[in-house]
């Protein structure tokens, strides 16, 4: 009986691989940490090779943990990291390491697309323009390495790649292609008029297909790398923040995503676009929906920040320090006693989209403890989702429910700051990461589930719920109008940097 699901995460710092059964039981999952390189600053690449060398090494996990079961696979799909510009040239090889997303080589050719036709670009692809898009690294590799580019046949996602491995197709998926900037969101193809304009041709863009498709079979060779059975189905797969979202059940307006991650992240899925640029919009499995994120460019960074400040000559483990952190947090009153922590230690994306803006912690004095900093910094990471959460605007108000995701949700006190601040019960599902949802997506493909919501019916379960108390809610409606206040103050001094000629960046980091 086929009735074995496998879902591969080709992620930034790590690949993961998930196997469950058609009821949507895990029934194994395995990691392998790899790196990226650097030879010159801001540079961020890694060999494609060395993702498929990872796929092997999953593959070769699960088969040493007994669960790789060949006579009862059924599919397999692939979840990969977003914006990674990896060209293939016409042998079918890599003929340069791929760009990563967070690679920011590209600062000229963001400034250039941003001077020359920002407005046309932002209007198509429904997104922001930044170092991360695809566009900006491909410029780059136009001006810089004119003789790649003659010798590209497809640019293509990593995910991508290790399905070109598996079945010799070369494609994408809508996911993907919505994080290039030269992908019309509305339309769901390539944008023709963005690629003439930087005179780009189309031929590089690779056959857009849905997610749940299915591609082909494991070819023969692959087979022999891999250990997978020769004719098993390949689907196609998205990508990694988009698969995220099924393996959680977020697939409508009435649901949203709270991400506790290094950065925060706020999520839901829509059935029409408006022409806000103050978010990120990927399309989603089902045509004609899309993903809106919304992000705060530094959440768990914040606390790991405290971590490292109050707690570097500590001997402990890292789990026993954030222990530590959260004891000492409850300690603390609702407010911590005044103190207020703006989190921009990074600067902040929404709803401000502003590198310039910097951290701040207002109102110290003698009677405050580290226990009060500490809550401080808790509270300022949940003022700032809350303040992201603004752009929604009327999308927020029909929200029945609301999904906490992320490392965060771990540490029980922050949750309940978080949910306290946004007045709202929180549930945390049991799996959440993109290689489940890929093994979800394998499903779907392949027929083993009949629909995206049958899926989450057997697959999504719920761990725990986190309610709120209305009575603290009230309290922080007070102290969250302080901090936008304070926010006010904050982006004053960074415009008057500004005027004395200090980063003018913006959103374009």
């Amino acid at each position: 009986m086929k009735d074995l699901l496998i879902g591969i995460d080709i992620g930034t710092s790590s690949g993961k691989a998930c196997i469950i059964d058609q009821s949507g039981q895990v029934v194994d999952s395995v990691s392998i940490e790899y790196s990226s390189f650097s030879s010159q600053p801001d540079w961020v690449e890694q060999n494609p090779e060395n993702w498929y060398q990872a796929f092997i090494a999953l593959i070769q996990k699960m088969k040493i943990n007994g669960s790789f079961q060949k006579y009862r696979l059924a599919a397999i799909a692939i979840a990969g990291q977003m914006r990674g510009l990896t060209l293939i040239g016409f042998n079918y090889q890599p003929i340069r390491p791929s760009i990563l997303w967070n690679d920011r080589r590209c600062r000229e050719e963001v400034a250039y697309i941003m001077s020359t036709n920002q407005a046309m670009v932002e209007l198509i692809t429904g997104n922001p323009i930044n170092t991360m898009c695809t566009l900006p690294k491909l410029l780059w590799v136009q001006k810089h390495e004119p003789e790649i580019l003659k010798s590209t046949k497809a640019l293509i996602f990593p995910k991508d790649y290790i399905n070109l491995r598996l079945t010799n197709r070369i494609c994408t998926d809508r996911s993907d292609a919505s994080g290039s900037s030269f992908y019309d969101i509305q339309k769901q193809e390539w944008s023709e008029e963005i690629l003439n304009f930087y005179h780009l041709p189309i031929q590089l863009c690779p056959e857009i297909v849905p997610s749940t498709t299915l591609l082909g079979m494991v070819s023969s060779k692959a087979s022999i790398d891999t250990g997978l059975p020769k004719d098993l189905p390949v689907v196609m797969g998205g990508s990694d923040s988009t698969i995220e979202t099924l393996a959680i059940g977020l697939y409508n307006d009435k649901q949203c995503k709270i991400r506790l991650g290094t950065s925060g992240a706020l999520s839901t899925i829509v059935d029409h676009l408006t022409r806000s640029h103050q978010y990120y919009c990927w399309s989603y499995f089902i045509p004609n929906r899309w993903i809106i994120d919304l992000n705060t460019r530094s959440c768990a960074q914040s606390v790991q920040w405290g971590k490292d400040l109050f707690f570097q000559q500590n001997p402990a483990d890292y789990s026993s320090i954030y222990q530590i952190m959260m004891d000492e947090a409850k300690i603390s009153p609702v407010g911590s006693k005044g103190l207020i922590f703006h989190p921009y230690l990074l600067g902040e994306d929404a709803p401000y989209w502003d590198s310039r803006l910097q951290g701040n912690l207002f109102g110290l004095n003698v009677s405050h403890q580290r226990s009060d900093i500490i809550r401080a910094i808790y509270e300022g990471t949940a003022y700032a989702l809350k303040d992201a959460f603004s752009v929604f605007g009327e999308i927020a108000q029909g929200f029945q429910e609301y999904i906490f995701v992320g490392g965060g949700v771990k540490n029980h006190l922050w949750l309940s700051i978080v949910a306290d601040v946004f007045g709202v019960k929180g549930l945390i599902p049991t799996h959440t990461d993109a290689a489940f949802g890929a093994a979800m997506v394998a499903g779907i493909g392949s027929g083993i589930f009949s629909s995206l919501e049958e899926a989450i019916g057997k697959c999504v379960r719920i761990e725990k719920t986190i309610d709120f108390s209305p009575e603290k809610h009230n309290s922080y409606k007070y102290f969250y109008k302080k901090y936008k206040k304070i926010t006010q103050l904050i982006r004053y001094v960074s415009q008057m940097d500004e005027e004395k000629g200090g980063d003018k960046s913006g959103k374009n980091g």
